[in-house]
């Protein structure tokens, strides 16, 4: 059996820029499989398969282990697991009082994403690719426009094993698009935001909650009247790379459907809304709303270990962050990463986009080749990562299981920490009211999500290599925006 490299990463802090790929229009593959019969399921699982994913860090550990266990459980099939990007570099940063942190960070490399999907573009074509693609760094859009991706609408439907009750249905009707469903994820993420309520007066934390929804635009309006020069209203962390601040690419996320609409493949950079976004989003930094980006690693670990005891009107997290506020309130020690805070801050809400809409993120999802040889062994395998076993793999370092019953075990395995090996203890009865308080959070915040937004990286890149021009004063926003302009409509085009 031959597989990738393997190891367990604690990663404290990643920061991996997406690029992607400009896909030639191959012969469209069915986009409904005619052959979903009762012997389809019911036949042996049998054979060899390639998995195909960009990024080591998520998946080597995770799909070794699955590889291994479906192995085990099926003695004649082989799952083959290539991966492609270089593994982060692990460095240690003192705190600033004589503690070792250590932090992950994956550098940016954008030929290599490039080679990888180039790769895969050649294979498509020739039918020689993966018979199941992450789609980590993948134009969704692309490979569904192509024929390359299996509509797993049947299969979902079908295949007596798979009871679709047993997964969080909202997540599963956001995934559907151009008429069907994709790809599968075994695990869901979302941001949230934090505020301080000795900041925020009772009136206005009156519409806040584990049952709202917030964009950054409008705690900003919420904030700004508030502002007294001293709290920051966010304190996004971020390098001074170049390709744009933080709170741009923030601003950009919950916005990128003005500017990119890939369903109808139009842009839309100047009618003046992007020049907007540029320049408020120097302007919240010039004046002092958020804090300058930084130039490495130390001055980043010395941010965030300072916020810990200061007043912020807002943070925005993700699922460790989520558990270090229920940590917080039970009195308990947080063993997790998160944003640091304090005993005042609570839920304002889910992220939503400035429609409206609640997307949801994602770290794992597969979808079939359409031209896969041994549909039935893929199938199989998507299935077992959507089992308990692998739902509660510690290898599966972000996000929630899609799987209903796996992710309410799961919330309390990374409650204690026992989900990472840490030494079990028994819950006193604030704790225990701490971690159903936290899974009852998710659950609410989960509600809310509605959507899925189709990202393209590749667009991201193009973005990335104008707005710096914007940042470092070479050029006006108008000037980028005019050029971005050109630069997407013509990807789109294609």
């Amino acid at each position: 059996m031959k597989h990738s490299n393997s190891n367990l990463w604690v990663i404290i802090i990643v920061v991996v820029f997406a690029a992607g790929l400009l896909l030639s229009n191959c012969s469209r593959g069915s986009s409904v499989n005619d052959s979903l019969t009762p012997e389809f399921f019911s036949q042996e699982i049998r054979g060899e398969i390639t998995i195909s994913a960009y990024e080591a860090a998520f998946f080597n550990a995770y799909l070794e282990e699955a590889a291994n266990l479906f192995e085990a459980r099926y003695p004649n099939t082989k799952i083959n697991i290539e991966t492609f990007s270089a593994m982060p570099v692990v460095t240690e940063v003192d705190d600033g009082d004589g503690n070792i942190v250590y932090m992950s960070v994956t550098e940016d490399n954008p030929q290599a994403r490039t080679d990888y999907l180039n790769r895969i573009n050649t294979r498509v074509m020739s039918g020689t690719g993966a018979d199941i693609y992450a789609m980590d760094i993948i134009p969704l859009h692309k490979f569904i426009e192509s024929g390359s991706l299996e509509n797993l609408d049947a299969y979902l439907n079908l295949d007596p094993e798979f009871n679709k009750a047993d997964y969080r249905q909202n997540i599963l009707e956001a995934l559907r698009y151009r008429n069907g469903i994709w790809f599968l994820p075994m695990s869901y993420d979302f941001r949230h935001y934090i505020y301080d309520t000795t900041l925020i007066p009772a009136g206005i934390a009156a519409g806040f909650g584990a049952d709202k929804a917030w964009s950054i635009k409008k705690l900003f309006d919420v904030g700004i009247p508030l502002y007294d020069g001293n709290s920051k209203l966010f304190d996004f962390t971020g390098y001074n790379d170049a390709s744009g601040s933080v709170i741009f690419w923030q601003l950009l996320n919950e916005d990128i459907r003005r500017f990119v609409d890939i369903e109808s493949k139009r842009a839309n950079f100047t009618d003046g809304e992007f020049v907007k976004l540029l320049e408020a989003s120097k302007k919240y930094s010039d004046d002092g709303y958020i804090p300058q980006d930084y130039d490495n690693q130390e001055e980043i670990m010395r941010r965030m270990m300072e916020a810990d005891s200061e007043r912020i009107f807002f943070k925005a997290g993700m699922s460790f962050d989520l558990m270090d506020q229920f940590y917080r309130s039970s009195g308990m020690e947080v063993w997790g990463v998160g944003f640091g805070g304090n005993e005042d801050d609570d839920i304002a809400g889910i992220q939503s986009m400035n429609d409206g809409s609640v997307q949801f993120n994602y770290s794992y999802g597969f979808g079939l080749n359409s031209r896969s040889k041994n549909k039935a062994l893929a199938w199989a395998f998507i299935k077992f990562l959507l089992s308990d076993e692998m739902q509660l793999s510690p290898n599966m370092y972000i996000g929630y299981p899609l799987n209903n019953k796996a992710r309410d075990e799961r919330l309390e395995l990374f409650f204690t920490g026992a989900l990472y090996g840490m030494p079990s203890s028994t819950l006193n009865d604030r704790q225990r009211q701490g971690l159903e308080n936290y899974k009852a959070a998710v659950e609410k915040l989960s509600d809310s999500i509605n959507a899925l937004l189709i990202r393209d990286t590749n667009i991201n890149d193009m973005i990335a290599a104008e707005v710096r021009y914007f940042f470092n004063g070479s050029r006006t926003a108008d000037e980028v925006a005019r050029v971005l302009q050109n630069k997407v409509d013509l990807y789109l085009s294609e």
